[in-house]
């Protein structure tokens, strides 16, 4: 039977195990329906999602799906790809980096898809101004982050490096790396540009379809390309168009007599802009699909990126990033068992507690107190006055008791007047217990 710290243990660490279990369902559940990511995410799988669409695109033969946590100016793609910017809100803002870097890939031949989240109503000034700051506040946020990350990964840099590096070319590198990558002097605040001004550059700006009672978040748009081989009409779910065009871009689709789907080509690459993204969510794919729009849509490079860094979705490279990049589950499985054999060695032994035998082998034999009380007579006393030391003590222990101290007194009287080969102790011990056991 085990012993009570062994099992007690042994029950700590199942229900441990069986916690850290119930609490990893609990966070792929949650993970699996993405909830927690923000709408039109494709990491979410909801309704509100993009996901469907994603893992759809990746089954088609030599079509590649990846998701990009980077900011743009870090995406070094091999080639021209087509960019899915999914949901991204008509406030958002650009830093000059960023638009730099847009307009490198899709001049080299890439395609941008941009989907804006649905506006149910035109928004007033004072919203309009409290979006713009809130897009603003969330780029800076996300731009000091990556600055400090940076910074960091600057100073590991230094002390790796040897002392002649510190001192000569590593310093003189990394100032042109920071001129490159910031594209300022250092200290000077990185530049924000509203989609509205990217808007005029590219040459369109954005409206607001009139709210119409009953009808605000309800609409339909019709094709207007001539000879377009696309649906001929489809729901639409947002206030947001696009107006004061200019003429590269061409219109595909509209709402009453307002553009929603434009598209324009732009260097050797293209660009198309759809003011609702309820055509590419989950929900749309399940119930409303539209497959010869989507089919146009990503008429593009094969490699399609879903970005996620508009999306507040970024990418913070660490031990667990690294473990689950390079599959090492089983390695740390490994060193959670041996910390675990680790406590259990130091809390019991894995020797066999010694159990005492009480075999009669292994006994020794002792003496009772009588057996001692003889042997120290023997050492101490001659035998002829045995008898005599006897008498003498009795007396000191019955001295109330004169008539059995009379009768030893005749008795030892008798013994000692016999010879002495003739005294016979035993005899008289004897006839002495029996005088003093007699009652008269």
């Amino acid at each position: 039977m085990l012993r009570r710290p062994l099992l007690r243990m042994f029950l700590a660490v199942a229900l441990a195990v069986a916690f850290v279990w119930g609490l990893a369902q609990l966070f792929v559940l949650r993970y699996q329906v993405g909830d927690i990511y923000p709408p039109y995410s494709s990491l979410r799988a909801d309704p509100l999602g993009t996901k469907a669409l994603a893992t759809a695109l990746d089954e088609l033969p030599n079509v590649e799906v990846r998701r990009n946590f980077k900011p743009l100016p870090k995406l070094h793609p091999d080639g021209p790809v087509t960019l899915v910017y999914a949901g991204v809100g008509h406030q958002a803002s650009w830093t000059s980096q960023e638009l730099l870097a847009f307009d490198t890939l899709v001049l080299n031949g890439s395609r941008a898809v941009f989907t804006f989240f649905p506006v149910e109503t035109p928004p007033t000034e004072n919203e309009e101004k409290r979006a713009k700051a809130e897009e603003r506040r969330k780029k800076k946020e996300k731009i000091d982050a990556e600055s400090g990350n940076e910074k960091k990964k600057d100073a590991a840099d230094e002390k790796k490096s040897p002392e002649s590096d510190k001192k000569g070319a590593t310093r003189d590198w990394k100032k042109t790396k920071d001129k490159k990558s910031t594209g300022a002097d250092e200290g000077e605040p990185a530049a924000f540009i509203d989609f509205a001004e990217v808007a005029k550059r590219l040459g369109f700006n954005f409206g607001y379809l009139p709210e119409e009672k009953g009808k605000s978040y309800y609409r339909h748009a019709a094709l207007i390309e001539p000879g377009g081989h696309m649906e001929s009409d489809i729901s639409w779910h947002s206030a947001l168009y696009f107006r004061d065009l200019k003429p590269p871009w061409k219109v595909l689709y509209m709402c009453g007599t307002m553009p929603v789907i434009i598209e324009r080509q732009f260097g050797h690459g293209s660009i198309v802009l759809v003011a609702d993204s309820f055509l590419v969510s989950n929900e749309a794919l399940r119930g409303e699909r539209h497959p010869q729009l989507l089919s146009r849509l990503f008429a593009g490079p094969p490699t399609v990126i879903f970005d996620e860094e508009h999306n507040n979705l970024r990418e913070n490279p660490g031990i667990a990033s690294l473990a689950r990049k390079y599959r090492l589950h089983g390695v740390i499985a490994g060193l959670a068992l041996l910390a675990l054999f680790f406590v259990w060695k130091n809390m019991v032994r894995f020797i066999p507690a010694y159990a005492p035998s009480t075999g009669e082998g292994n006994v020794v034999a002792g003496r009772d107190s009588g057996e001692g009380f003889i042997n120290l007579l023997h050492r101490s006393i001659s035998p002829s006055a045995v008898f005599g030391v006897c008498v003498a003590e009795w007396r000191k222990s019955f001295r109330g008791r004169p008539r059995e101290q009379a009768r030893v007194d005749v008795i030892l009287a008798q013994e000692e007047v016999r010879p002495v080969r003739e005294r016979n102790p035993l005899e008289t011990y004897r006839t002495i217990s029996r005088a003093i056991a007699r009652k008269i």
